[in-house]
């Protein structure tokens, strides 16, 4: 077997050890917020959100590591598997900056648009999908792809090491990564 084909099982299999933890734990945490909730104990629901965030920042740090190192190597298989793992880690990080904001502003969220705005995550998934694609076609501007897979890279890794969520910071950070993305979106799109 070559290098290249162990290097993508090894990848795959360490996708599959990370998805099957974070399926328990997000289990576990669901099924604690349920028993905090019928027992009154909001303790687990920030409990829960800090796991499910500090999980998804993982993954994001862990699948753009992947992505920025495969885009490197000019591995196509890798680029696009940790992509499409890289998308779904920003819908994650959605759910779970909702889930901060209900538990952080309970009377203002969902109707403060500025606060809604916040969690989305809209800008990061539409620069990791269009970029995903450019890289398979042979259309990508490299530069503009390592560019955004540094930021978001650096951004799970200095939100994941602070330990700070929820939080209303984490709120902010994300706002301004994705209006960075949603720069970079257009660098992409005029490749």
């Amino acid at each position: 077997m070559g290098s290249k084909a162990a290097k993508l099982i090894l990848t795959i299999f360490t996708l599959m050890i990370v998805g099957g933890a974070y399926f328990l734990v997000d289990e576990y945490c669901h099924q604690k917020f349920i028993e905090g909730f019928r027992e009154g104990q909001e303790d687990y629901k920030d409990f829960c959100i800090y796991v499910i965030t500090s999980l998804t920042l993982s993954d994001i740090r862990f699948h753009s590591k992947v992505a920025l190192n495969s885009l490197e190597r000019g591995s196509a298989g890798a680029f696009n598997l940790s992509m499409v793992e890289l998308k779904s880690d920003f819908m994650m990080l959605g759910w779970t900056l909702v889930e901060s904001a209900m538990y952080l502003f309970p009377d203002e969220f969902p109707d403060n648009k500025t606060l809604a705005n916040m969690t989305e995550t809209y800008h990061c998934f539409t620069f990791v999908e269009l970029s995903q694609k450019a890289f398979l076609n042979g259309t990508a501007n490299v530069s503009a792809v390592r560019e955004g897979l540094i930021l978001i890279h650096d951004f799970a890794t200095e939100w994941r090491g602070s330990h700070n969520y929820p939080s209303e910071e984490l709120l902010k950070a994300n706002a301004e990564l994705q209006r960075k993305c949603g720069e970079l979106v257009q660098r992409v799109k005029a490749s």
